[in-house]
This record gives C-alpha cells, sequence and structure tokens, in this order.
C-alpha cells in the first residue's frame, strides 16, 4: 500500500468538488534507504558519546534483600513531650505511608504509628536517622529474619515484630531491536564515555548503576497479580532500557523514526502496525487492500467487525462497564488515591484498600482479556479506507448525484446518500454545511463548512468520519471525536482550519480501543481537559497532522501520553505550533503555583503506592517535524515518565521554545526513561524547580539531545544532566554557541551533577557534555575545556573548547 494525501481541496459546489478529488497526489514515500541512513547517523551519533555494554552478572545474581516499606516524618520534640507514652529522651518517627502488603503493612503497623527503637536500639546512630537507618538495618538482615520496633500506639509503647522478607526476582526477557531485517545498534568501538570512565578508574562505578537497574528489570512490585502472570503489561522498551539505559536516546529516536516511516510507506494502517510494535502486539505488515466503491463497504465493514468480535468476544457481557470502570482510574473530578488516603481510622483504611485491590485486579483481569491483535487488525482494515486511492473510487461511484436535503434523524444540511449497513447508519454529505448528531458508523461529508456534535462509537464496534473541505467544528462536552473508547474510532478531515473540543478521552484517544484523528491541512484548534490529544491506555490513541499553525491545549494527560499498556502519540508534519499543557491540577510540591500536566510526550504507569495494584506504564511520542514551535507545560511533561514507561518528545527542525516545571525536559522518573530530542534550531529551553533538562531519579534514565543550534538553557536545583538515586542523566549539545544557566549553588546537582543513595550504598552519573567547539557559558566554574571534571558523587562536565 502507498499512501496517499489530499491537498488544496477548494470546491465551491459539488460538481467541482468531483472535479477536486481527481486531483490527489502521491506523498512522496519515506525512501527505506535513505531512512535507514538518518536513522544510523543518528543513533551512532548517540552511541559514540554515551553508549555502555550492558552489566552481566559474572554468576549467580546478587541475592534481593530484605525491605520493609515504612515511610516517616521524626516527629519535633516539642510535639513529642506532650504524646502520652512517649519515652523521654528518644527521637520518634511517625508513619505517614506504608507499602501495601510490604512486610511492615503485612505484620500489622498502621499509619499513625511512632517508631521509637528498632531492634533494642534508637533510631538512628552518628551516620543515619530515621528511613535510612531503618532501611539499611533490615537490608543487612536476611528474609526470614524478624525486626521488632518500639512502636507508640495508643499511648503506650509496644513492641512489634516484622517478618521480614525480600521481592521475588522474576527475570523479564526482552528481544534487541531490528530495523529492516537488521540489528538496530551496530557494533562500536568504546564511547567517550567508556574511554573516560576507564580513564578516571570508574567503570565499577558505571558497572554497579547497571547493575542495579538490571535487577529492578527482573522484579514485578505488584502485590496483588491479577493476569496471573508477572509484569503483564511490561513493554520491551521498558525492559531493554534498564538492561541498556544509556541507549535511552538511539531507543526513542528509533520509535521516532519507525512511526515517521511507516505513516511514509503506509498510511494511517502504518502509523497502527508503528504502534502495534512499541506495544508489543505482534501484527503483520499492512497490506494493500483492493479498491473498494461504495457498493462494497458493507463487506469491509462486517470484516473489520469481524475482528472486533473476536477482540472484545472474550469481556462481551462486561463490555457495557468495563471502558467506564478504566476511565475512573484516571478521572480528574473523582480521585480514587486521595480519596482512600484521606480515611483516618487506620482499620477502616485498609479494609476499604484491601476491597478497592479486589475491584481493581477484577477490572484489570478482565481487560487482559481483550485481543489486541485482532483489535489492531480492525483498526488497520478500517484505516486502509482513509487511503485517498479508496477515496477516489468511493467519490467517482458517486456519479452526479445531486445533493438532496437530509430527511433522517441526526443530520441537517442536504445530503447526496444515506442507507444503512448492518454494523449501523452511513451518510454523505454534500458540498454545503452540514450538522451531525446521530450515531453513524460511517460518515463522509463532501464540503462546506460543517459542525459535528456526535456520541461516542458504539462499544464493541467502529466508527470512520471523512470530512474532505471546510474550516469545521467537532464539539463535544464529554468524548466522541476520535474516541476509540471499547471501539475503533478514526476520524479524517482533509482540509480547512478546523476547531475540536471536547471533555476527555477525544481528539485521538484509546481506552480499551483505538482512537486516530488525522487532519490533513489547516490552522487546527485542539482544545480538551484530560485524557486527550493522543493518549492510549490498553490501547492506541494517535493524532496525525500534516501542516498548518495548529493549536493544542489541554489540562492533564494528553498530547502523547501513554498510560498502561498504551501508546499515545501526536505526529506533526509541518507549521509553527503551539502545545499547552497544564494549570487546572494543583501540585502541592510547589503549592500555590505548580500544577500537574503529564503531558507533550509522556508515559505513566501505575505505582502500587495507595494499593497493592500496579501496571507498568505505557509509551508517550510527541514527534513533531518542522516548524518554530512552542511547548508549555508545568510539572512532569516534555519527554518524561513515571513507573515502568517511556516517554519522548522529539522536534527535528525549527527554532523552539520549551517551558515547564520539575520533572520535564528528559526526565526519568522512578524507574522509568523520558527523553527530549532536538535535531536543529536555535532552542530555548527553561525550567523550574529541579529535575529537568536531562533528569533521571530512581533507577532510571532521562536525557536531552541537541543536535545543532546556538541554545540557552536555564534550570534550578537538579537539573542540566543530573542523576539521583542510582540512575544516569545526560545533557548532550552537539553543535552551536551555547548558554547555560543556573544557580551557582546549585551546581553540585546540575550542569553534570550525581548524589549517593546510602540505603542503595551507591550513586548516579549525571553528564552535561557540549560538543562543536562553541563559544559556550557555564555558570559551572570547574568546566575546562578539553577536560572531563568529575564532581563529587558523581557529576560530570566536559567542553571540548572553542574554535
Amino acid at each position: 500500500m502507498r499512501n496517499r494525501f489530499f491537498r488544496s481541496i477548494k470546491p465551491a459546489t459539488f460538481p467541482f468538488a468531483m472535479f477536486w478529488l481527481m486531483l490527489f497526489f502521491l506523498l512522496p514515500n519515506i525512501s527505506t534507504v535513505a531512512q535507514s541512513s538518518r536513522l544510523d547517523s543518528l543513533i551512532r551519533e548517540s552511541l559514540r558519546m554515551v553508549d555502555l555494554p550492558m552489566f552481566e552478572w559474572p554468576g549467580i545474581p546478587d541475592p534481593l534483600r530484605p525491605r520493609l516499606g515504612i515511610y516517616s516524618n521524626q516527629v519535633p520534640d516539642d510535639t513529642a513531650a506532650v504524646i502520652p507514652g512517649f519515652p523521654a529522651g528518644r527521637k520518634g518517627f511517625k508513619i505517614w505511608h506504608l507499602m501495601p502488603h510490604w512486610p511492615a503493612d503485612e505484620s500489622g503497623m498502621f499509619i499513625g504509628d511512632i517508631i521509637v527503637g528498632m531492634n533494642g536500639k534508637p533510631i538512628g546512630d552518628s551516620l543515619y536517622h530515621g528511613d535510612e537507618y531503618m532501611a539499611i538495618t533490615a537490608r543487612d538482615m536476611r528474609p526470614g529474619d524478624t525486626a521488632w520496633l518500639s512502636i507508640v500506639r495508643d499511648g503506650t509503647i509496644k513492641e512489634h515484630p516484622i517478618p521480614l522478607a525480600a521481592a521475588t526476582r522474576v527475570p523479564m526477557p526482552f528481544l534487541e531491536p531490528t530495523f529492516n531485517g537488521r540489528p538496530l545498534f551496530p557494533a562500536m568501538e568504546e564511547s567517550w564515555l567508556a574511554r573516560t570512565l576507564a580513564q578516571q578508574q570508574l567503570l565499577p562505578w558505571g558497572d554497579t548503576i547497571k547493575k542495579q537497574m538490571r535487577v529492578i528489570s527482573d522484579q514485578d512490585f505488584c502485590t496483588v497479580p491479577f493476569a496471573g502472570r508477572p509484569n503483564p503489561w511490561r513493554l520491551n522498551a521498558v525492559t531493554y532500557l534498564h538492561n541498556h539505559p544509556t541507549r535511552l536516546a538511539a531507543y526513542s529516536r528509533y520509535l521516532s523514526e519507525e512511526a515517521w516511516g511507516s505513516v511514509g510507506h503506509d498510511g494511517l494502517p502504518g502509523a497502527l502496525w508503528a504502534a502495534g510494535h512499541a506495544l508489543d502486539i505482534p501484527l503483520a505488515p499492512p497490506t494493500a487492500f483492493p479498491a473498494t466503491d461504495l457498493g462494497n463497504l458493507s463487506a469491509r465493514f462486517a470484516a473489520v467487525q469481524s475482528q472486533l468480535d473476536k477482540a472484545y468476544g472474550p469481556v462481551r457481557k462486561d463490555l457495557d462497564s468495563l471502558p467506564a470502570q478504566l476511565m475512573r482510574i484516571l478521572d480528574i473530578e473523582h480521585d480514587w488515591e486521595t480519596v482512600l488516603d484521606s480515611i483516618g481510622d487506620p482499620i477502616r483504611r485498609r479494609t476499604e484498600r484491601n476491597a478497592q485491590e479486589q475491584r481493581m485486579a477484577k477490572m484489570f483481569a478482565n481487560a487482559d482479556k481483550v485481543d489486541m491483535a485482532a483489535l489492531f487488525t480492525a483498526a488497520q482494515m478500517l484505516a486502509a479506507l482513509a487511503d485517498t486511492g479508496w477515496i477516489r473510487g468511493a467519490a467517482a461511484s458517486l456519479g452526479s448525484s445531486s445533493p438532496q436535503p437530509a430527511t433522517g434523524s441526526g443530520v441537517t444540511g442536504t445530503v447526496i446518500r444515506e442507507w444503512s449497513t448492518p454494523q449501523g447508519r452511513c451518510v454523505i454529505g454534500g458540498p454545503g454545511p452540514n450538522s451531525y448528531t446521530g450515531a453513524f458508523v460511517f460518515i463522509m461529508d463532501v464540503g462546506g463548512d460543517d459542525i459535528y456534535q456526535l456520541p461516542g462509537a458504539t462499544l464493541g464496534s467502529f466508527r470512520l468520519l471523512i470530512d474532505l473541505n471546510g474550516d469545521d467544528r467537532y464539539h463535544t462536552t464529554t468524548t466522541g471525536q476520535a474516541a476509540g473508547i471499547g471501539a475503533v474510532d478514526l476520524l479524517v478531515d482533509l482540509q480547512g482550519n478546523d476547531t475540536y473540543r471536547a471533555a476527555m478521552f477525544s481528539q485521538g484517544a484509546g481506552l480499551l480501543g483505538i482512537g486516530i484523528l488525522a487532519d490533513h491541512a489547516g490552522d487546527d484548534l485542539y482544545t480538551a481537559r484530560w485524557c486527550s490529544q493522543g493518549v492510549g491506555f490498553l490501547g492506541a490513541g494517535i493524532i496525525w497532522e500534516g501542516g498548518g499553525a495548529d493549536q493544542y491545549s489541554s489540562e492533564v494527560f494528553s498530547q502523547a501520553f501513554g498510560y498502561a499498556r498504551g501508546y499515545g502519540a501526536i505526529l506533526e508534519a509541518d507549521g509553527n505550533d503551539s502545545y499547552r499543557a497544564g494549570w487546572k491540577i494543583p501540585d502541592s510540591r510547589y503549592p500555590g503555583r505548580a500544577s500537574l500536566s503529564m503531558s507533550q510526550g509522556f508515559g505513566y504507569g501505575m505505582r502500587p503506592w495507595a494499593t497493592g495494584i500496579g501496571t507498568d506504564g505505557g509509551i508517550g511520542l510527541l514527534s513533531d517535524r518542522r516548524g518554530n514551535d512552542l511547548y508549555a507545560s508545568d510539572f512532569f511533561s516534555q519527554g518524561g515518565s513515571y513507573w515502568y514507561a517511556l516517554g519522548i518528545l522529539h522536534d527535528a527542525d525549527g527554532y523552539d521554545r520549551y517551558t515547564a516545571g520539575q520533572y520535564s525536559q528528559g526526565s526519568g522518573i522512578h524507574l522509568s526513561f523520558g527523553a527530549l530530542l532536538d535535531d536543529a534550531g536555535d532552542d530555548m529551553y527553561d525550567a523550574y524547580h529541579g529535575l529537568e533538562q536531562g533528569n533521571a531519579h530512581d533507577w532510571s534514565s532521562g536525557c536531552l539531545e541537541d543536535l545543532g543550534g546556538n541554545d540557552t538553557y536555564r534550570g534550578s536545583t537538579s537539573s542540566q544532566g543530573s542523576a539521583l538515586n542510582v540512575s544516569f542523566a545526560w545533557l548532550l549539545d552537539y553543535k552551536g554557541d551555547d548558554q547555560y544557566f543556573i544557580k551557582l549553588s546549585d551546581t553540585t546537582h546540575s550542569q553534570g551533577g550525581g548524589n549517593f543513595n546510602r540505603p542503595r550504598r551507591h550513586g548516579s552519573l549525571g553528564l552535561l557534555l557540549d560538543l562543536g567547539h562553541g563559544s559556550d557559558y557555564y555558570v559551572e566554574p570547574r568546566v575546562r575545556p578539553g577536560e572531563a571534571v568529575v564532581k563529587g558523587n558523581k557529576g560530570m562536565v566536559f567542553d571540548d573548547g572553542g574554535k
């Protein structure tokens, strides 16, 4: 199949519409050879600098150590003095969180208990105190031992036993990525990083980070299983990166290029193939479907529905309620975790938590039964009808039909044809303005400024909407625009300055389904609240934009957001675009200012924190090919991730500006991976409150790689190549006269910074690398041109010197 797109279709009347429909053109294919060469070059550049070999166990892997699962805060001395039963002269630590079903929780500890001793000793020594002391003490014991905590509860001191246990090792296999049938990552000589670590006698330091990340790869933190197998939704990409954490940028470029190459070669079915590949769903490559006219549409619809029946068959009796149950997990209006955490009585809280776990386990077990391969196959078959070859044939089959006033319900204006199929109603709208409000499986509108106020696609079924021309308005107060909620929903708009407005799970959203929105031209406006604009949760949501100055606005969980086993993507071909996400949901880390975004290339998983249920995260990919773009967001965004997930923001060309808050701009958080990649242009990066611009925290990797241009970076606290708590992070700028701004007091953990995690008995590696012999400016006074400067625990900054 070759992908064909519309161009400059501006019919004034129906006969002219038929004329312009004959002027389709072939989008030039992305040459496999050219694409392969470009990808090789970009990947080699990254690997040449930061690649490290995978850690290999010299023998049997180290045993996993015991853990408690306690989070506490020290009780102030004046408060301790008035607590009944509190022992004089002791330091106390009040529990504010217990990890569900970890040893402390299973032993009967409660939130609110005050710990004043462990194994007969105070909670602290000359080096450690509080949580660090307890974690290290437990770590040095063995599984099966008993830790004794002295606690104050109900006005008395009690000795509380905790039988210790360690996590279970679950070896997670992974596949090496390939491209065009060959290994993606070529055998290369030692990287700059490998040589430098050897010169600085730091190879063991890097090896220990890799070892701990590999250990984390082989664990299942979900303590309430729901699928009968460990880590049921862990993605190959995440496991691969935990074993090759310094290949984050290279792997991210591979996923971005694969998406564009598949679209260029096979159109929207190719985009679905790339999404399925990223989600480890085995799919046959897209094939050319026979030319289909409107007379054969029923046969095609029947074939699509047959695949959907296969996909949803195992959950057919629950399909009326299952998508709504899943939607509530991310519902910003009803935060179930906050409700659970607000229960004051510890016994009632634990009872409600356990009940919530069982409800969620049943829900996820049902969702796991959906046949994803059949779902994606159905979507590919439907997406083949978006090929302009099919549309040309469909238009030609209309002949000289004259538009007539609409007579059926759910549509006003003129129509060319109305009919029904076993799957639902179909309509072809005329060249003038129309309004659509009904439940249709197929709408084709040949022109006019139209209004679409449609309900969602029927559960277990599909919908295809094609609008050829006009400045159209797609409005809903809930869901409805390319909203694959327990369904497949495809919207194609070929021409015009269009407006898309919705509340949630719209504008290219897949929730236990697939939603695709393809807008080929025009200056378009996208507005939604949450989970919209390229969102996947147990499915795929994709926006493909062909050109124009487009504007995206949302509150949270949007703009290329991938949740559990989900792929969310925005593929923007051209135009000066603006992306805005945030400023609605407050974030307590910075009261009065910060808000959650979790958008703009963000991967997210459910950490088993409020309950023992956990689900590994998905992939969020925002890839913009050309244009001077603006990316504005707040906390968690712009190539970021949280909990066994992958987030990517890739801008290939243009003078771009990025502004964000904490955990952004290439930030991997909590066992996760985030990359911001910018290939060309004089760019500006601005962020506040730390952990941005190539940052990683907690057995993660994060990177910002900028390939060219005179760039400006402004950050705070831990940023610009900052790795925390046994992680890898880097900011790598290849060319240009660049400026790096940070507070002088922040340079310990910024501009190549790291820290040492005492309970884990190891540190991190954060890098700031500037190449190209530019005239660069740093706040960091230790930079010495041409020399790799190693900073404490452990950061590294390198500038190759001026011209």
